[in-house]
């Protein structure tokens, strides 16, 4: 086995699908099946199993993954710790957030600053609590994460336990995405809220660690009413092709105030939920050793006054 067949593995568990992780990886559909079979071999255990529905993980190939996703993590790290060394006039900086638009183009403007000096760029996607484990493994120096309302004391004993120091930027309401797919999304242009019940007719999209979990009962508390249909994944960009394709909404935080100058893309559209007592408060975390580089201060100062611009009256 190898660590580029580890990668492979990773990245087919991340999309649900052999053609878009071979698109993604630059290989050809028959050489990434062909390798990965290779290594099932090996294992003598089946990871994937394939059917109509897709790739779908055996109960082996989750505990696989399980073991390999630190040591992928890890040997990028080293990879990132031996291109310094290799280079010290080049500016190294890494984040992982929860799949926030704003964090990109803050990354592009660091890029534009320093590209003259030779820049790499580490913005690794957080799926669940992963963002947090990447920042109490050094394996990222700032995370961005949303921390539920309604489960602070729950992340607050998670910090803690994992030596993260969290700071808040803004609090935000939660809302709800749908796609073109959607009836909703022909709603009056006007409306930008939307109460929990009219979604009972409607699918949702979830990513699997809502699914079950700690905080798989944010829907009830949300009092979204429960549907029978559910559409469940690992992969953002499953969320979003699902929206524009299906009725389907998708639970997030109302940050789109916060992308100002970040244009929403055409093919969504969001409501906050009505009468809702629940918030979410957007925030980036550090390790409590890790003492903030010239090029992450800047990152700080940028998505502070981000949010400091979200919070001013002047602007709302």
């Amino acid at each position: 086995m190898t660590f580029e067949q580890f990668k492979y593995v990773l990245e087919i568990a991340k999309t649900g699908s052999i053609n878009q992780a071979s698109n993604n990886l630059f290989l050809s559909q028959a050489a990434l099946s062909t390798s990965i079979k290779n290594l099932e071999e090996e294992l003598g255990q089946a990871i994937f199993v394939r059917n109509n529905r897709g790739i779908q993980t055996t109960p082996f190939g989750r505990d696989f993954i399980s073991y390999i996703t630190p040591i992928c993590a890890q040997m990028i790290q080293l990879e990132h710790i031996c291109g310094q060394q290799a280079d010290t006039n080049r500016v190294t900086f890494s984040v992982s957030s929860n799949g926030y638009r704003f964090v990109a183009p803050i990354c592009a403007k660091l890029y534009q600053r320093y590209k003259t000096l030779g820049i790499h760029i580490y913005h690794l996607d957080g799926i669940g609590d992963e963002t947090i484990d990447y920042v109490s493994s050094h394996q990222v120096e700032i995370g961005i994460v949303r921390v539920w309302e309604c489960y602070k004391q729950l992340y607050t004993r998670q910090f803690f336990a994992k030596k993260v120091q969290f700071t808040p930027l803004a609090t935000v309401n939660m809302c709800i995405f749908v796609g073109k797919g959607s009836p909703l999304f022909a709603l009056d242009p006007k409306q930008d809220t939307i109460a929990p019940k009219v979604l009972a007719d409607y699918p949702m999209v979830v990513h699997s660690n809502l699914n079950t979990g700690p905080y798989s009962d944010i829907f009830s508390r949300l009092k979204i009413p429960y549907n029978r249909n559910r559409i469940i994944t690992g992969s953002r960009a499953v969320i979003y092709d699902t929206l524009e394709n299906t009725d389907a909404f998708y639970v997030s935080s109302d940050c789109e105030r916060g992308y100002r100058n970040i244009e929403t893309p055409s093919h969504l559209r969001s409501f906050v939920l009505e009468d809702c007592d629940i918030h979410s408060e957007i925030g980036w975390i550090k390790h409590e050793d890790y003492v903030l580089t010239p090029i992450a201060k800047e990152f700080v100062r940028e998505i502070t006054w981000m949010f400091q611009i979200y919070q001013d009256p002047y602007w709302n």
